[in-house]
Parts: structure tokens; C-alpha cells; sequence
């Protein structure tokens, strides 16, 4: 029986220690702006994820902090040291969030406390995003998007304006932009629905796929596929560690290049389209179903001519596999 008892009281104790561990104390901040269409909202911190959508004719700020503690003078302490600072000037709405101690107070207990930004701005707004340590999502919009995150994905629905996002640790999904975009991530992968406009995309450590870009496209990974399903500009793809996949869909204005070095390339290319072929591989064979008007010497491992009369040139190189030239 004593055993029982012992066993029943370190069973409880162990509770009423796990409770404690998950135990919070929440402290939100709201703020409301009346703005018009048109204004830019900014926001800085040094920690948390931010969510904004939109809809309405105002800006809504809902700043969500959760000290991860049971001690109310602890959690007191959390949400003193992290200030948030929030200002207006016109149309424009400004969010400044700063931890008040040192950075080594900061990497000892940061993870005491969790904090996310849970915004709305107008359908016609733009955004100036940073966080240190969090994801950055954001819904369809009209207006131009800059973001930063040195330790989260970032997720953005249509956007109506230009974009210029990058993130250190984390993936990168765009669904649609209209304007311009350049898209970085240090250490992920990045995938792209409709860009109407030119666009750049760079990872040093994941594949890059892309459904359609109407604009000229620059993308290069050390790390992964490239695949590219539309492409109607110029292309200028490169990986040192994948293989490449591009459909030309329109007839260039420029010279385009694909180049590999750990794998092979794929390229297909839409009736009319006129290129002048450069194609060689350390890695394999140059295979095409299209027919090549050669100009010089031509072994299996290299094909040069005229597609179509010739126009702009391509340049395809791998040093690791096959290059096929197909009909799309």
C-alpha cells in the first residue's frame, strides 16, 4: 500500500510539473487606424510571426504575446522588455517592436516568449515586413510587398503591385505578382504561380519551381531542380546540383542560357519559335526532336544550328546528364 501511495504522489507531482512547464500568460494589444487606400504600413521586430490579410478601410493591429510561464512577475517582466511602439503619419502606420535588455538576455530566455502579428490592411495597401524569428504570411493584395524574415517561411497570396522578399532560414511560396519580383531564400525551397512581370529567384538550398512568367526570368540554385512550366521571356537558369526543366512557350526577345552542373536539362519549345542552338554536355548525349539546321562539326555530345532560321541564341550546358530538346 505504501508503495501504491508513493508511486500515486510522484504521479501527481509529475502533473503538476508538466502543467507548470506548459503553463501561459497572455497579453495582447490592439490598435485601430482609420487610413485610406493607398498607405503603406511597416513593421519591425525582433521576434514573431506576422499574418496580414486584407479587407475593410482600416488597419487593424493585433499584437499576440504569450509568456510561456506561470509566474505572473516573470511574465510582467517578458512583456515589459518587449516594447511595441506604434505611430501614425497620415496614411502611412509604423510598428516598431524592440527587446529593452542585451542580446545575450535575449538568446537565454527569447523562447519564454512567443509573439504574432495578426493584421488587416485595406485590398489597396502596401507592406514593409521585418521579423528576426518568425514566418511572414499575407493574403491577396493590391499594392507592392517587401518582407524579411531571418528565421521563418514566407507564404504570399496574389499580389497586385511589385514584391522583394527574402528569408535566411526558410521556404518561399508566391501564388501569383503582378509587377517585378525578386525572391531569396538561404536555405529552402521556392515555388511560384503567375508572375506577370519580370522575376529573379535565388536559393542556395532547394529546387525552384515556377508555373508561368510572362517577364524575363533569372533563377539559380546551389541546391535543386529548376522547373519552369511557362515560360514566356527570356530564361537564365542555373543549378549546381539538379537538372533543369523549361517550356519556351513564346518567342524571345533575347538570348537565354540553361546551365547545370548535376544533372540534365529538358527544354521544350512551342511551333515558330527561332533560336540559334548551342548545346553541349560533359555528361551525356544532346537528343532533339527538333529539326536543327547544323552548322559545324556535330558529335553526340554537342549540337549546333539554326531552329527555325534561327534568331536569338540558347545556350544549354550540363555537366552531369542528358540535354533534350523537345516539341511543346
Amino acid at each position: 500500500m505504501l508503495r501504491f501511495r508513493t508511486a500515486a504522489l510522484a504521479a501527481a507531482l509529475g502533473l503538476i510539473t508538466l502543467s507548470a512547464a506548459h503553463a501561459s500568460i497572455d497579453s495582447p494589444i490592439h490598435r485601430t487606424f482609420n487610413v485610406r487606400e493607398g498607405g503603406t504600413l511597416t513593421i519591425e521586430a525582433d521576434l514573431g510571426d506576422i499574418r496580414v490579410t486584407s479587407g475593410g478601410t482600416m488597419v487593424t493591429i493585433d499584437v499576440l504575446r504569450k509568456a510561456q510561464t506561470s509566474s505572473r512577475e516573470k511574465a510582467d517582466d517578458l512583456f515589459r522588455d518587449y516594447r511595441v511602439e506604434f505611430s501614425q503619419e497620415q496614411n502611412d502606420v509604423r510598428v516598431i517592436a524592440r527587446y529593452g535588455r542585451a542580446s545575450s538576455w535575449f538568446n537565454l530566455f527569447g523562447n519564454d516568449l512567443n509573439v504574432q502579428y495578426v493584421v488587416t490592411v485595406p485590398a489597396r495597401f502596401s507592406l514593409k515586413l521585418m521579423t528576426s524569428g518568425g514566418d511572414i504570411t499575407i493574403g491577396d493584395l493590391n499594392g507592392d510587398v517587401r518582407c524579411k524574415t531571418s528565421g521563418g517561411d514566407l507564404e504570399l497570396g496574389h499580389i497586385g503591385g511589385t514584391v522583394e522578399i527574402k528569408t535566411s532560414g526558410g521556404e518561399v511560396r508566391v501564388a501569383g505578382v503582378r509587377g517585378n519580383a525578386t525572391l531569396g531564400t538561404s536555405g529552402g525551397n521556392v515555388k511560384v504561380g503567375d508572375a506577370g512581370a519580370s522575376l529573379e529567384v535565388k536559393t542556395s538550398g532547394g529546387t525552384i519551381e515556377i508555373d508561368r512568367v510572362t517577364g524575363d526570368l533569372l533563377a539559380h540554385t546551389s541546391g535543386g531542380n529548376i522547373s519552369v512550366r511557362e515560360a514566356l521571356g527570356i530564361i537564365d537558369a542555373s543549378t549546381s546540383g539538379g537538372s533543369i526543366e523549361a517550356r519556351m512557350a513564346r518567342q524571345p526577345r533575347g538570348d537565354s542560357r540553361l546551365e547545370t552542373s548535376g544533372g540534365g536539362i529538358v527544354l521544350s519549345l512551342a511551333p515558330g519559335v527561332a533560336l540559334d542552338l548551342d548545346a553541349h554536355t560533359s555528361g551525356g548525349d544532346v537528343q532533339t526532336d527538333i529539326p536543327v539546321a547544323l552548322l559545324g562539326k556535330q558529335n553526340d555530345s554537342t549540337l549546333s544550328g539554326k531552329v527555325n532560321g534561327g534568331g536569338p541564341k540558347i545556350v544549354l550546358r550540363s555537366s552531369g546528364g542528358d540535354i533534350h530538346l523537345r516539341k511543346l
